[in-house]
């Protein structure tokens, strides 16, 4: 069944994504919203996400997101960029376990392919985006939802310098291009740009930077107190693997910080090692280049074992 066909028996509904959405989870949820309010004006459609940046605020439709499912019943419900119930955010596994239909769109390599109704996963794809542009009737895509996608990809591909990137995620930006997409200010003031805080606390965690495994591991941790004293939220310290992954001659970027109680540990390789098997060691997951998982050990703790995990990996 088509988007398209799925959208035209319902009048009510509901998109998640996934807990402590990125560009791609809001950029998919966004796209997909707004190319139904654009299609489907009789259709009643509300977007469901917790907190994200305050920068992706341009896209059309972000300030109609509700922080909340409020259990009122559905039609039909989207669960984007999502590879488990575990990780839907704002309430909505209960939406999706109650409404008539339910549609998974997604781009994890361990999603189960089996969450709702229909289940459109690509795990070679570059993002959920991508995957939801390809699954849309393109001539109906307006500027406001190309816009959405354009970030949810930006995002997921680090600027398009990730391994997923491919001539169709290309392909897909330059049809946004094409419906008048606003392509150099999303790109500037959502992934290059960054508060004054997060500034601060990113070189914080530059300077703390350790190398390990001659070179090829560049590792760094968060402190709640150092939260605290820089007054910065974990939505602060999202995007700080990237950048210490800068670092010249390194596979692997490790990077640990606080986040409700546990340390969130953020994976980051370039070309060798498959970080989403480490992450999986500690009950997470996501993509062979980029992965997370949580833990209750201290960092200190918790990063001489998944340095071990990565010297197998590098013999391998």
């Amino acid at each position: 069944m088509t988007i398209d066909e799925m959208l035209s028996k319902a009048s009510s509904v509901a998109i998640f994504g996934h807990v402590r959405p990125d560009g791609d989870c809001i950029g998919s949820c966004l796209g997909l919203y707004n190319y139904i309010v654009d299609n489907f004006p009789n259709i009643q459609v509300q977007v469901f996400a917790e907190a994200f940046p305050p920068s992706y605020n341009l896209l059309n439709g972000a300030d109609q997101v509700l922080s909340e499912y409020d259990g009122r019943p559905v039609d039909l419900a989207f669960l984007m960029d999502t590879p488990s119930f575990e990780r839907c955010g704002a309430n909505g596994a209960k939406c999706l376990k109650t409404a008539k239909f339910t549609c998974n769109i997604d781009h994890h390599i361990s999603n189960p392919l089996n969450l709702c109704s229909e289940n459109f996963v690509e795990p070679q794809a570059s993002s959920a985006s991508e995957v939801l542009y390809f699954l849309l009737d393109s001539n109906k895509v307006s500027k406001n939802a190309a816009n959405s996608m354009y970030l949810g990809i930006v995002h997921d591909t680090g600027a398009f310098k990730f391994s997923a990137t491919s001539k169709r995620t290309m392909n897909a930006v330059g049809d946004f291009i094409d419906k008048g997409c606003d392509f150099a200010k999303i790109i500037n003031d959502t992934y290059y740009t960054r508060s004054y805080k997060a500034t601060l606390i990113t070189g914080l965690a530059k300077e703390k930077c350790k190398l390990a495994l001659n070179g090829k591991v560049v590792y760094s941790y968060i402190t709640p107190d150092e939260m605290q004293r820089f007054d910065v939220t974990p939505m602060d310290l999202s995007s700080v693997v990237d950048s210490i992954r800068e670092v010249s001659g390194t596979e692997v970027a490790i990077f640990l910080y606080p986040v409700n109680g546990q340390y969130k540990i953020s994976l980051r390789s370039n070309y060798i090692v498959n970080v989403n098997k480490i992450a999986g060691t500690f009950g997470g997951g996501g993509h062979e280049k980029a992965a997370g998982a949580s833990t209750d050990e201290h960092p200190e703790v918790v990063i001489p074992k998944i340095l071990s995990l990565i010297e197998e990996a590098l013999k391998n």
